[in-house]
């Protein structure tokens, strides 16, 4: 749990959204490796939010027949972000002029609320599947500072299975949807990945925004990789198009325009 006021501390008082901070204040929120579970990343907001998340792990022992021969593990993650109860100083003004917030104290308004399920089985010594759900409430005229955009509700499915061809060869693939009504409307992805021990990988996937209400933008988004990697180091080359919007690599995230071409990676931690 967090509670948090008027943290926004930059070298520029005047700069605004994620210039010039100082301070890093991160999300009480899951941090989402599939692509379309991070369509839409919440950010802390600085100017005062209350925030909570809890997280259950079980396994089920394969004593149980219907766990598998190997067992069934299953996560359950919930959090959930608002705003803070802010009074302001003077009757009827707009508490951007001025305000007091009694500590702990707890607003109305959502600014993002996200319940995950995952169910992860090995089926036999060279397959496994993890099956995934998730339900997200995203404010997106808060997170993002806009205006008429109201809230994003949308159900997210994600079935991933990893094949073992053999002890250094092994295919992965990702068949996801994203359901919602709002903003870009639904989509959906397909990807393939296979990986040779323990440097090469090719990847494929396609993203397809076959709900947007706008029948023009209904688009494919392919995009093609090929990587390397040896330690701590991870160059990668790839091909495709790149939607608009919210981009997260690694828990970092920024706005990025559409593009079509070549990108160039280069990773290396120590």
């Amino acid at each position: 749990m967090k509670w948090l006021d008027n943290m926004s501390y930059r070298s520029d008082r005047y700069a605004l959204v994620n210039s010039l901070l100082i301070n890093y204040m991160p999300a009480i929120t899951k941090n989402h490796t599939y692509l379309l579970a991070a369509f839409y990343p919440y950010a802390t907001q600085l100017i005062g939010e209350f925030g909570v998340q809890a997280e259950v792990f079980y396994h089920l022992p394969k004593s149980l027949s219907w766990a598998g021969p190997y067992g069934t593990d299953i996560t359950v993650n919930y959090s959930r972000t608002q705003a803070i109860d802010k009074q302001s100083i003077t009757a009827g003004a707009d508490t951007a002029l001025g305000y007091k917030a009694k500590f702990l104290s707890v607003g109305d308004e959502i600014y993002y609320e996200d319940f995950n399920i995952a169910i992860d089985r090995k089926i036999n010594k060279k397959l496994r599947a993890i099956f995934t759900y998730m339900y997200q409430n995203y404010n997106k005229d808060q997170v993002e500072g806009r205006e008429g955009f109201g809230h994003v509700y949308s159900n997210i499915f994600v079935l991933e299975t990893q094949y073992r061809i053999t002890t250094k060869k092994s295919i992965r693939t990702e068949i996801q949807a994203l359901i919602t009504e709002r903003d870009q409307g639904s989509w959906g992805l397909l990807l393939a990945e296979y990986s040779i021990a323990p440097h090469w990988f090719v990847a494929a996937f396609d993203q397809y925004n076959y709900g947007n209400p706008i029948e023009s933008k209904r688009l494919h988004y392919f995009t093609g990789q090929v990587g390397y990697s040896r330690g701590s180091n991870r160059i990668t080359v790839g091909y495709g198009r790149q939607r608009a919007g919210i981009l997260c690599v690694g828990g970092v995230c920024r706005n990025v325009p559409s593009a079509n071409g070549f990108t160039l990676s280069v990773t290396s931690s120590f």
